[in-house]
């Protein structure tokens, strides 16, 4: 059994109930840097639990204490704690934050100890990439002071340049660079100007964030599927000695496209998911993995939705979705994939949570006069 972090279940309340750490922070009259500390604590001060249990409207007393009685709270970290907790950006992972995740992480970045640049890769459409570099210079400037971040924007034909400069930015007074690339990073990906960012923040101490464009999407190539994107080939390259992720917009693009791969290649969570429900296997239902796989995609996917179409006093049917296919996405794919490929409607039973009927086996369980079957969607 896991051991129960009172720090990182306040964090999780946080990312829950407020924009960002700062918005968190200025609440509970703490710096960042004193509250990202807090999420690296096994145990707190009483007046101090009292005002973030009072502002997060969740009683961390009660839980604390059930989980002291039954031996279940973990051992304080001294490390953990010392260097702030690594909380959204793990080590060697591709991050994928949703628009309203954007300032928490790049709040936390700042916050952590400088051992690797972090590359974030934006396709703000409704933004822009200016608008990434801006809001990355207002955080930092929020935590080291007024002016003591640097924006610098370099392009493939001036990453000389920029190596030339490293010893003079290594010299000047701010403690963090974001670095804005302007190049697609179709020829030799993005090793150069990653290169560059690694070498700066070595040799200057300085926490060095790059931003790069992301444009991924889907295309039928000689009538397959064509995923093109820069992010996860770099991240393959580099993921031991950067921070990656993504900053996707508001209408989840990055997150959109990939699902939309996956689905028409026949790889999707849907896909996985009607597999574990039995329709490729005589084996059964595998419902443990079933609900492994839902919360997964909960939790990966901004695009996922679940919604309950029916109940009465004993069950639900869920409608279950990893993404809704756009119109024009549609047109294009519709030889390619059906609507089994992005969606998928279960029953439960609400008691027990046992999964009981789902789409494509109900004719044959039809029971009698019971009007739950009589309009399953087909």
């Amino acid at each position: 059994m896991e051991k129960y972090n009172i720090g990182q279940e306040i964090l999780k309340e946080v990312k829950a109930k407020y924009p960002s750490v700062t918005a968190f922070a200025k609440d509970l009259c703490k710096s960042s840097s004193a509250t990202y500390e807090i999420f690296g604590k096994t145990s707190l001060d009483t007046d101090l639990l009292l005002k973030i249990s009072q502002l997060l409207e969740r009683d961390f007393f009660r839980e604390f204490s059930e989980k002291c009685l039954n031996g279940e709270v973990a051992v304080e970290d001294k490390d953990m704690t010392e260097n702030h907790i690594n909380c959204l950006l793990q080590e060697d992972e591709l991050h994928v934050f949703t628009y309203d995740k954007h300032e928490m992480v790049l709040e936390e970045y700042f916050l952590l100890p400088r051992k690797k640049p972090l590359v974030a890769f934006c396709g703000w459409k409704d933004r822009g990439e200016e608008a990434c570099v801006k809001q990355t210079c207002v955080i930092g400037e929020n935590i080291f002071g007024k002016g003591m971040v640097r924006s610098l924007r370099v392009n493939p034909n001036n990453l000389a340049d920029l190596e030339a400069q490293i010893p003079i930015l290594t010299s000047i007074p701010q403690k963090a660079l974001v670095i804005l690339y302007r190049g697609s990073g179709l020829q030799n990906g993005y090793d150069y100007v990653i290169l560059l960012t690694e070498k700066l923040l070595t040799a200057s101490g300085k926490h060095v964030v790059l931003i790069c464009s992301n444009r991924n999407g889907v295309s039928i190539t000689n009538g397959k599927a064509v995923y093109s994107s820069n992010v996860e080939p770099t991240f393959d390259t580099w993921k031991e000695r950067i921070f990656a992720c993504v900053l996707d917009n508001c209408e989840n693009d990055f997150v959109y496209n990939r699902e939309l791969y996956y689905a028409i290649k026949g790889c999707g969570y849907i896909d996985a998911i009607r597999n574990c429900l039995g329709f490729l296997h005589t084996d059964g239902m595998d419902e443990e993995k079933v609900k492994q796989l839902i919360a997964e995609a909960k939790e990966k996917l901004s695009t996922f939705k679940d919604t309950i179409i029916k109940e009465d006093e004993e069950r639900e049917r869920h409608l279950i979705s990893s993404l809704v296919v756009r119109p024009e996405d549609m047109e294009k794919f519709e030889r390619h994939m059906s609507k089994d490929a992005v969606s998928i409607w279960i029953d439960v039973f609400k008691d027990t949570g046992t999964i009981y009927n789902f789409q494509g086996s109900f004719e044959s369980m039809i029971l009698g006069d019971d009007l739950w079957y009589s309009d399953a969607p087909m």
